[in-house]
């Protein structure tokens, strides 16, 4: 009986074949290596952006309800200003008719009088966010941020510095198109635009240890207590406000470097500029 041939690999066969395989995987290995490595890093990188980016996102929103002439820089590494909750422009001249005008007294009483520590107006216009409000009895109410606070021109010189308490008020009742407010003395400087403001609180970035943290609702011109996170792996942050002009808007600039410790010798560094309302 003929057997049939059978065909087959032999064993120097099978052993050239995996060296070829092993050879073409370490080339291929070789090749694809960059730019997976080069994938991987900017997929990194592009996190660390996203995270400086959110945080100067953050910061940029609430640096653009800051009280005019409020915002302070400490070397470099710290922003503090006054949060307005609200604001618009107050009767300055007396209206016009008979009757009970807005704040319950005579038509004539709507209008602010600068002459009065504790007194009612009528506000031109309507509040957006009165029902927000949180009223007090005092001043000291509204410098502990107990109370939302009432400012009118503050320009941050001398008698004019909300941070001094120079030309704060404690709101004592708010309604949509009416303010009524009580401080030790009163207003000392009218605003020449009939614009007020009211602040809720401080509120301070602080670039430290590696890290920027948020502070608020501490007493106006007092120390910070616990903040909240912001963003952490921060290696490098610069501050700055120009104030500019009567004709210009202030300018406030932030910029914060990050780095991902796994990635060694990788940071980003984010600049982000904003423009601040400085006419009070």
């Amino acid at each position: 009986m003929k057997l049939k041939k059978i065909n087959g690999f032999t064993l120097i066969e099978l052993i050239i074949v995996i060296l070829l395989i092993g050879i073409l995987s370490g080339i291929l290995f070789t090749v694809l290596r960059g730019p997976m490595q080069a994938y991987i890093d900017v997929e990194k990188r592009t996190r660390l952006v996203d995270i400086a980016d959110t945080a100067l996102q953050r910061m940029t929103r609430e640096i653009r309800l800051a009280l005019p002439n409020s915002i302070r820089i400490t070397a470099g590494t710290t922003i503090e200003f006054l949060r307005t909750l609200d604001g618009g422009r107050y009767r300055a001249k007396p209206a016009g008719g008979a009757g009970v005008g807005i704040c319950g007294g005579p038509v004539a009483q709507d209008r602010l009088n600068f002459a009065l520590a504790t007194d009612c107006f009528e506000v031109m216009g309507t509040l957006n966010n009165f029902a927000s409000i949180v009223t007090g009895a005092t001043q000291a109410n509204c410098i502990s941020s107990a109370a939302d606070c009432l400012v009118i021109y503050n320009t941050g010189q001398l008698n004019a510095n909300a941070y001094a308490a120079d030309n704060l008020a404690v709101v004592t009742a708010a309604a949509a198109n009416s303010v009524s407010f009580a401080g030790a003395p009163p207003f000392p400087y009218k605003s020449p635009r009939q614009r007020f403001f009211i602040v809720d609180t401080p509120v301070s970035f602080v670039c430290n240890g590696g890290q920027i943290t948020r502070f608020d609702d501490y007493s106006i011109g007092g120390a910070v207590g616990a903040g909240d996170l912001l963003i952490n792996q921060v290696t490098a942050c610069d501050f700055s406000y120009d104030p500019g002009s009567a004709s210009r808007a202030g300018l406030v600039t932030l910029s914060i470097t990050i780095q991902d410790t796994t990635l060694t010798g990788a940071s980003v560094t984010l600049l982000q500029q904003v423009h601040v309302d400085n006419q009070p």
